[in-house]
């Protein structure tokens, strides 16, 4: 999907723009400061985006209070989404925030994230919420088994760019938009209509987890990303973004590819792979992104073991899939799934399986990705052959 609304010009205007901007500014400006002016968005904020702005504001009158939840194991698209809806509530309405994520943050390029943000995250699980405040989610909806609102908390905010479920529509606000690329693009235009300047940092965080997230907007890519990245562009630090993309990766990373690539097999165009069990909980995601990488492969679906959960992640570069609605017809009842059209994954408890269960529901949700895919009754061909003599 590497052609969707990105035209040449618009690619040549950002490499433009890195080239003209002088380095000694991006050098001396501190990191706290709002950057310096780059594009402005040349037309002027819809009836529809203003009103929507107004009626998110109106959602968290009558508090002090919001506490801004993202997804478990939370990834660049949701820390800074979570954080520019943070921002704009502290400059627009002068309301106290804290940003949660239930789970951890195992993925090195995800923690560097986080350092250069320079803001609080903390661990809903170990936070103690004030029973007046309210919760706003992003990146993220009620009850999709990937967020850890609390039990009996309703959500009064949602901010996703994932399939609205119909729990969504108990909450006060509600803007999702499944035609955005990225829900940091969302956060960035809610900025824009405020008129808010993000500083260097939270513009660092915006457009690096777009980039992620629509794979440099090669995929699943909206006009509004693509806006979105121009106006982040010359107000984020290279640097920074160079720091949050090379930073020194754990050991339990090759160890994990050294295992995929010794038990992973081939059906045509599909990968399957299972890690056995993973070092933290996004490992998964990260080498389904490597292995559909693969000369010739268009899905891989990759499957490991952390903590009680058996978690499947899946990628593809079919422009026309449907990976989320094929991940959930897949695991149905058996646990909870979601996703786009080119990513998804599932989740499902196995803490009561025997050694042989897990195995045989491992063997059977791969055998099902297969048969789903056409590729059922193909050979299967290890990742690795073994050498001759």
């Amino acid at each position: 999907m590497g052609d969707l609304s990105r035209e040449p010009a618009e690619e040549a205007q950002a490499a433009d723009a890195q080239a003209d901007a002088p380095e000694s500014a991006q050098e001396s400006a501190p990191e706290d400061a709002p950057a310096e002016p780059g594009p402005q968005n040349p037309r002027r904020p819809t009836a529809e985006q203003t009103a929507r702005l107004s009626d998110l504001l109106r959602a968290v009158e009558g508090t002090d209070r919001v506490y801004i939840l993202t997804h478990d194991n939370p990834d660049p698209d949701g820390i800074a989404s979570s954080a520019a809806l943070a921002y704009l509530l502290e400059r627009t309405a002068g309301k106290q925030t804290s940003v949660l994520f239930g789970g951890i943050v195992g993925r090195a390029e995800n923690r560097a994230l986080m350092d250069e943000l320079g803001i609080e995250f903390s661990r809903v699980e170990t936070t103690e919420l004030d029973p007046s405040a309210l919760v706003a989610l992003v990146d993220t909806q009620p009850r999709t088994g990937n967020n850890s609102l609390p039990q009996g908390r309703i959500a009064t905010i949602v901010i996703d760019h994932h399939p609205e479920t119909p729990a969504s529509q108990a909450a006060a606000f509600v803007d999702i938009r499944p035609e955005y690329g990225a829900c940091c693009s969302m956060m960035t235009e809610y900025l824009r209509i405020a008129k808010l300047e993000p500083d260097r940092r939270l513009a660092t965080a915006l457009f690096y987890g777009i980039q992620t997230e629509t794979m440099d907007l090669g995929r699943e890519v909206s006009e509004a990303d693509v806006s979105s990245s121009l106006f982040l562009y010359p107000r984020a630090d290279p640097a920074a973004t160079s720091r949050i993309r090379h930073p020194s990766l754990p050991m339990a990373l090759f160890h994990a590819i050294h295992y995929g690539l010794e038990y992973g097999w081939r059906r045509e165009g599909l990968v399957c792979v299972p890690l056995g069990r993973l070092a933290y909980p996004d490992l998964g995601a990260q080498l389904a992104d490597l292995f559909v990488r693969g000369e010739g492969v268009t899905w891989a679906a990759v499957a490991g073991r952390y903590g009680d959960q058996l978690l499947v992640s899946l990628r593809t570069y079919e422009p026309t899939a449907h990976a989320g609605e094929l991940v959930r017809e897949i695991v149905g009842e058996r646990g909870s799934a979601g996703g786009h059209g080119t990513m998804a994954g599932a989740s499902l408890d196995v803490r009561t399986l025997s050694e042989g269960e897990y195995d045989s529901l491992l063997e059977s949700l791969f055998n099902d990705f297969a048969a789903a895919l056409g590729v059922g009754s193909s050979d299967t061909i290890p990742l690795i052959g073994k050498e001759e003599g």
